[in-house]
């Protein structure tokens, strides 16, 4: 489409206040541990949609289908009054890859398909995925887990209608660049992993070991360091969560409901439990002194150190990525203010977790106090 792109980009979806939505990745009943029963997590979507969620999440890639699949089954009957979103992997053909995401999901067209991620050739991916928009495949488009500088090139590439990536407590680096671009552009924000891959749920008091084949293996906040500042905030908010008389998941996600700018956050749930708990973060908004609290033991627990002398000498032959980050670490700056700023240059992206880890590796190193 190219020259300017947004002149059309669907009809009205998305809420104008931000609601829960049901992120789907978990009932695919992979890359979770072990899965639950097939019949609970039909009765999770079931009951997510009786008491009023409308928006459903999901992927080819969620338990290879079997995600499509039950959604598929559990809101057929109600397609009508549901919204129902789907990707298309980085690599994969739009056109096929859709195909067979209607004919898992029983239906003719989805409210929104999203291309996964970036990689090589996604602009003639996302031209495509309009076409397939033209054809009434699907009701609109959008992009996942792009950097804001992709994003804004995107916007010019399509008529897409949002956008979705990682946002909770812990991790935000969207709210540097990525938010602002949302609403200035008119998208709608879709946030995923809001309790932080379960460890917003408060049952890891050490650091967990994952069976073979969950994702979270991978996750850097399970484990050293981060998991230690992660703990000690988890220890505060509970505490917080416990004067208001809710759950730790449910404070996370009002949280994240009253941020500015989120249009769906998407909370996972392979159980009706799972989604009972979560429901009951809409039926209260979170304080400004709560808010203040939070904001209070975060930036207690995640300040970065400023590296050394010795550390700008050595820098001088690394390369132009840990460079960066060692002139920035000043003891002032925010790990994602750093990533933004970087990824501002148009270069390969960087996200506040990989300024994090190599911090943690110059402290290691007695180049940062």
């Amino acid at each position: 489409m190219h020259t300017g792109a947004r002149e059309h980009s669907g009809p009205l979806l998305f809420p104008v206040s931000a609601v829960l939505g049901f992120g789907a990745w978990g009932i695919g009943g992979s890359a979770w541990g072990a899965p639950a029963e097939e019949s609970e997590r039909l009765a999770a979507i079931a009951l997510a949609r009786e008491r009023g969620v409308v928006w459903f999440d999901t992927a080819p890639t969620y338990g290879d289908g079997e995600s499509e699949h039950l959604l598929g089954r559990a809101l057929g009957p109600h397609r009508s009054k549901v919204r129902i979103a789907t990707k298309v992997g980085p690599r994969d053909d739009p056109r096929r890859s859709l195909e067979q995401s209607l004919q898992r999901l029983g239906t003719d067209y989805v409210d929104l398909v999203q291309l996964h991620e970036i990689a090589d050739g996604w602009e003639a991916r996302l031209e495509t995925l309009h076409r397939l928009q033209l054809a009434g495949k699907a009701r609109a488009i959008g992009v996942c887990n792009a950097s804001h500088v992709e994003l804004s090139r995107a916007l010019r590439v399509a008529p897409i209608a949002a956008y979705q990536g990682p946002f909770n407590l812990f991790d935000r680096d969207v709210e540097e660049r990525l938010l602002p671009l949302c609403r200035e552009s008119g998208l709608a924000f879709l946030a995923f992993r809001p309790l932080a891959s379960g460890l917003l749920g408060g049952g890891f008091s050490e650091s967990p070991g994952f069976s073979d084949g969950d994702h979270r293996t991978k996750l850097y906040w399970f484990r050293g360091a981060e998991f230690a500042r992660r703990h000690l905030v988890i220890a505060k908010l509970m505490d917080l969560a416990a004067g208001l008389r809710i759950s730790l998941p449910v404070l996370a996600l009002r949280w994240l409901l009253s941020r500015t700018g989120v249009t769906i956050v998407l909370a996972g749930a392979r159980t009706p439990v799972h989604v009972a708990d979560n429901l009951t973060a809409q039926d209260a908004s979170l304080d400004e002194a709560t808010s203040r609290e939070i904001d209070a033991a975060m930036r207690s627990a995640f300040r970065l150190p400023a590296a050394t002398s010795a550390a700008a000498q050595e820098a001088l032959g690394w390369g132009p990525r840990e460079r960066f980050i060692v002139e920035h670490l000043d003891g002032r700056s925010t790990p994602e203010a750093i990533a933004a700023a970087w990824t501002d240059r148009g270069d390969q992206p960087m996200v506040a977790a990989q300024v994090k880890v190599f911090a943690d590796q110059l402290l290691a190193s007695g180049l940062a106090v």
